[in-house]
């Protein structure tokens, strides 16, 4: 093995045209069930400038960068990335996760499910989530309030984190729930 070669992960860039769509919000029956599921979402650092998903919402279009902010005073946490920055995403979530003492907490993450590539996914979601869910079909994201064409890919719902028996039924709903485990 040639010792010199980069290990790091390819970069979201390599996966993705930014000449398509790259923003995909999610679709409010998803949102009202979650929400339902977890007694409410308090911080969606990521927010779209049309969405209201969390109890707090970061928006970097108004000046509020969830990335460089802590999120350690909110107990569940909504997070469906700009698709091209799915990478920087997860290193937050993962370090959120594995950082705080206080944990647990519950972050959902709304990503591809691009486990047919080496990419972010088994550097961020398979180690460290803690249930993924495989959607049952195409899920119908949304584009200036109206349900927009399905995209070209499956969506995952990824928890890191506390998954009490309302998330997971409210998952199963969605399509397939699986548990990570991962070895040391």
């Amino acid at each position: 093995m040639d010792e010199s070669a980069n290990t790091d992960p390819p970069s979201d860039f390599d996966f993705w045209d930014l000449d398509e769509k790259d923003d995909w919000q999610t679709p409010p029956a998803l949102i009202a069930d979650l929400q339902d599921a977890l007694d409410g979402i308090d911080l969606d650092p990521c927010a779209h400038p049309e969405s209201e998903i969390g109890a707090t919402n970061w928006c970097l279009e108004d000046g509020v960068d969830g990335l460089s902010k802590s999120w350690e005073d909110y107990e569940t946490v909504f997070v469906n990335p700009p698709f091209s920055y799915k990478t920087e995403w997860l290193e937050k979530v993962t370090n959120e996760c594995t950082n705080d003492p206080q944990w647990p907490r519950t972050v959902v993450v709304l990503t591809p499910d691009s486990t047919d590539t080496k990419s972010w996914w088994h550097t961020y979601i398979a180690p460290f989530a803690d249930y993924i869910c495989f959607s049952e079909g195409r899920i119908a994201y949304y584009e200036n309030g109206e349900a927009a064409p399905s995209p070209t890919f499956g969506t995952a719902i990824s928890v890191f984190g506390d998954c009490d028996s309302a998330l997971l039924d409210t998952l199963q709903q969605w399509g397939h729930v699986v548990k990570t485990v991962t070895q040391s």
